[in-house]
């Protein structure tokens, strides 16, 4: 027996996003988002479900299967909205799981199928420095903690290879629904470059991501609390680039592409 649901797929920055539109019940986040994800099927980095919002001025809300909050799926919901004509405005709220107040959200039309987003952050729950012990070496970084997900973000060059390794740890060591390491290098003083890595426990996944919006975001907050930066700059990263604004606030923004749309068997 086979059950359908009604999905658009969308590419933040290449971090390939299944969003799932149809009533989908909760018991069932985590094989449906197996199967999207899955290459015979949608071939999907995460998946994300649209359900109604919980809280009155927000239009929509998204859920992560395992409770997380996702930065990118956050601005391909945003993005959702302006292409399904939820909302006419460019400024609006969405709720999104992990987070515990709405969303602002800004979304420019560039084409039918292409939506410039940004998106206002969720404060980190913590940022703290961590050093983890592998094997005789000591990797040192910090851990910033959002509701459902941690990142790790250290210093690193591209000869860094021990994801394995450092998510084994930080699972150890980290209460959290999902994991991400972020290794970084300094290109020039308002351009970082990263190759995420992201553990979801429900659904045991492990993606390097060609785009990660909570990680690029992490990187952000670090960047603050170490070096003071308080401006806007680019995460380049293997799908393109995502903007982070560093304030008061923190923002993610990047180019969403509408991919496909249509129904998942499963």
């Amino acid at each position: 027996m086979y059950v359908i649901f009604d999905f658009i797929k969308t590419s933040p920055a290449q971090n390939t996003t299944v969003l799932v539109t149809s009533y989908c019940p909760q018991s069932y986040y985590s094989t449906v988002a197996e199967k999207a994800m899955n290459y015979d099927y949608l071939n999907a980095e995460q998946v994300g479900f649209i359900v109604p919002p919980s809280k009155k001025d927000s239009v929509i809300r998204l859920e992560m299967a395992g409770g997380e909050f996702c930065g990118n799926a956050a601005l391909s919901s945003a993005a959702y909205v302006r292409y399904k004509g939820l909302n006419d405005k460019e400024n609006f709220n969405i709720d999104v799981s992990g987070a515990a107040e709405p969303i602002r959200c800004r979304v420019e039309k560039v084409n039918t199928y292409c939506y410039n987003t940004s998106c206002i952050m969720p404060p980190a729950k913590r940022i703290d420095k961590m050093e983890l012990e592998l094997q005789g070496k000591t990797i040192k970084g910090y851990i910033v903690g959002f509701e459902g997900i941690s990142h790790f973000v250290l210093e690193a060059n591209e000869q860094f290879v021990e994801y394995s390794e450092v998510t084994q740890a930080l699972k150890k060591a980290v209460d959290t629904n999902a994991i991400g390491v972020i290794p970084y290098e300094t290109i020039r003083d308002d351009t970082y470059k990263i190759k995420p890595f992201v553990h979801v426990k429900e659904i045991n996944s492990n993606v390097f991501e060609r785009g990660c919006g909570s990680g690029s975001l992490a990187l952000g907050i670090y960047l603050k609390k170490v070096s003071g930066i308080s401006k806007e700059v680019s995460v380049v990263q293997p799908g393109g680039i995502i903007r982070v604004g560093i304030g008061n606030e923190f923002s993610i923004s990047t180019d969403v592409i509408l991919t496909c749309e249509g129904k998942i068997l499963i």
